[in-house]
């Protein structure tokens, strides 16, 4: 039988008393348009060899699934050849 990990103390509980904190927001992060849009048609796709595939002109990248490669800067559907 599993035992359950206990739950961590409230956030007021004197337990993280000198804990080290980090204050953070989130920030916007401009992508392309056409990621939302129309991201097949888009063009600057870079393979990291590796399963993934970034943008060469904003931060925006994903997983690509085995089906698909990047040719000539495009995602392409290799099940649609």
């Amino acid at each position: 039988m599993k035992k359950k990990i206990a739950d961590l103390p409230r956030s007021d509980s004197k337990y993280w008393d000198g804990a080290e904190t980090h204050k953070s927001s989130p920030k916007n992060i401009p992508l392309c348009q056409s990621h939302t849009k129309n991201w097949e048609q888009h063009s600057g796709y870079i393979d990291n060899h590796d399963s993934t595939v970034t943008c060469k002109y904003c931060p925006w990248g994903t997983m690509l699934p085995g089906y698909t490669r990047v040719v000539d800067g495009k995602i392409v559907n290799l099940k649609r050849l």
